[in-house]
C-alpha cells in the first residue's frame, strides 16, 4: 500500500453490473485512455456522454465515447488516474450505479470505483507454481 487512504475501500453493492481493468502504460501514461470492455459497451450510452466516476468521497466527470469503435473513457481519466495515482498493475473496479441502457440516454451515467492497489503482490509467473499444496499455499490477507 502506497498511502492510509488506499486501505479504505467502498464494498461493491453485489447486484449491479461492473467491470474490472488492470492499469496498463495507456491508463496511467499519455495517452490517458480505459478502453471498456466489449461486454459491458451494451450497458451503456452507444453515443457521446458525460460519465461520472465516483471513488473515495470525489467525483470526476469525463467523457464516455460510445460512438466509436473503441468505446473508451476520454477526457477527465487523466485526471482521475492522477489524482488516484494510479501506477501500472494497480486494478479498478468500475460498478454501474446509473445509467443502464435501454433508459433513453435520460439518466446520468455513474460509475462507483474502488482502486485495488498492486502493493507487494508477486509477479502472476511466480504465482504459476503456487497454492497446488497448502505447504506452498496463496495466502490473502484482508
Amino acid at each position: 500500500m502506497r498511502a492510509s487512504e488506499d486501505d479504505e475501500t467502498t464494498p461493491l453493492s453485489g447486484d449491479r453490473p461492473f467491470f474490472t481493468a488492470v492499469m496498463c502504460k495507456t491508463h496511467v501514461q499519455k495517452p490517458y485512455l480505459l478502453i471498456i470492455p466489449t461486454h459491458f459497451q451494451r450497458r451503456l450510452p452507444a453515443r457521446r456522454a458525460a460519465v461520472v466516476l465516483r471513488c473515495r468521497g470525489s467525483s470526476w466527470i469525463m467523457s464516455y465515447c460510445g460512438d466509436t469503435k473503441l468505446k473508451r473513457l476520454d477526457q477527465g481519466w487523466e485526471h482521475f488516474a492522477v489524482h488516484n495515482r494510479l501506477q501500472v498493475g494497480d486494478a479498478c473496479v468500475f460498478e454501474l450505479v446509473s445509467g443502464y441502457a435501454g433508459d433513453g440516454g435520460k439518466r446520468e451515467v455513474v460509475l462507483e470505483v474502488q482502486v485495488l492497489r498492486r502493493g507487494g503482490l508477486p509477479e502472476p509467473e511466480d504465482l504459476a507454481t503456487k497454492g497446488d499444496t497448502a505447504d506452498e499455499a496463496i495466502i490473502i490477507l484482508d
